[in-house]
């Protein structure tokens, strides 16, 4: 079965990526069966849905501008999950998926193919953006389980500098910003660099984003995430949580912002989860700051020292409830 054809039927097809042709972008689909989300990133669980022998045989495309929007999704949008990599994210993913109740999308490909397109198609209406966003979640959404009811959504770490046309999409969903010290950040992120991130975000081109460090890009991709929180906070949904207040945060002040009641049991699941390494599940968890702050470079400490420790600390005292010292910045990230 191949080519553009009416949407599937039945809940336990999802769509896995999007393909841009000259006859207009086409979602392509895979039949999950009764695969749950529980591997650490959405990729991952697609991966195996394909590996099955129905899904190398029979290949299903439909014109996106053909999903529909439900007036009442399947699943309820209960809860966006933003970030600024490596700072535990997959965590609260991780500890959230282990209730059958919840469907949790880890970084969802076709999310992050419409997200990049205002970069790519300056031009594109946004209003069909925002339809696109909403369609595309429903069908990832669908009730394949009985118990099924709330879905969440993590967005890869960049996504939260979109965070305006997301919160468009879906004014009443509340959403989390998990952040964490950024030289303890830093020193992964600059393990390799961040090349699946545009540089046009920040207003570079390509040659001159490949004319900086990998660790002056790298800064400068946290220092735009931090003023994009900073300047979305307020009333509009979010709560800030910082790794440090992990894993007790997500079973406590989390659940409450997102309007969730669980049975102690249930928390009790969530706790024994957060136990485990949330990318190598069957590890036990075990601290990496003193290592990672250990491994850090002079040009590293300095960056981190002179760049976004402001910016960390005025996040920090806006979680805390403390008026920062002055206004949010409004000036442009340099590079």
């Amino acid at each position: 079965m191949a080519g553009a054809m009416s949407a599937p039927a039945g809940p336990h097809w999802l769509p896995t990526r999007i393909q841009w042709t000259a006859a207009g972008p086409l979602v392509d689909w895979c039949h999950l069966g009764d695969l749950r989300f529980t591997d650490p990133f959405f990729a991952q669980t697609v991966a195996t849905a394909m590996d099955h022998p129905f899904n190398l045989l029979f290949r299903c495309s439909t014109a996106l501008d053909a999903l529909p929007v439900p007036q009442t999704p399947e699943l309820r949008p209960a809860g966006f999950i933003f970030h600024m990599s490596r700072c535990g994210s997959t965590l609260v993913t991780q500890m959230l998926a282990a209730l059958a109740c919840n469907v949790v999308l880890s970084e969802p490909k076709p999310i992050d193919q419409i997200l990049r397109l205002p970069n790519r198609w300056p031009a594109l209406d946004s209003e069909r953006l925002v339809l696109w966003l909403r369609a595309l979640t429903a069908a990832l959404g669908r009730r394949r389980g009985a118990e099924e009811r709330d879905l969440f959504v993590k967005f890869e770490g960049w996504h939260v500098l979109l965070l305006p046309l997301i919160r468009r999409a879906f004014p009443q969903v509340p959403w989390v910003f998990l952040y964490r010290d950024p030289l303890e950040v830093l020193v992964p992120m600059t393990e390799q660099f961040p090349a699946d991130i545009e540089p046009a975000l920040f207003g570079l081109s390509w040659p001159q984003a490949q004319a900086m460090s990998t660790a002056a890009y790298c800064a400068l991709v946290l220092e735009y995430i931090f003023r994009a929180v900073i300047a979305q906070l307020g009333d509009r949904g979010g709560l800030l949580i910082e790794y440090r207040e992990l894993p007790e945060a997500a079973c406590g002040p989390m659940l409450d912002h997102f309007g969730l009641r669980y049975a102690p049991d249930e928390l009790a699941r969530m706790r024994q989860t957060a136990r485990f390494d949330a990318k190598q599940p069957k590890t036990l968890f075990s601290p990496d700051a003193a290592e990672k702050r250990g491994a850090a470079s002079a040009e590293l400490v300095e960056i981190a020292s002179t760049r976004l420790a402001p910016l960390y600390r005025e996040l920090e005292a806006l979680r805390r409830g403390v008026k920062p010292p002055g206004p949010p910045r409004q000036d442009s990230a340099r590079p």
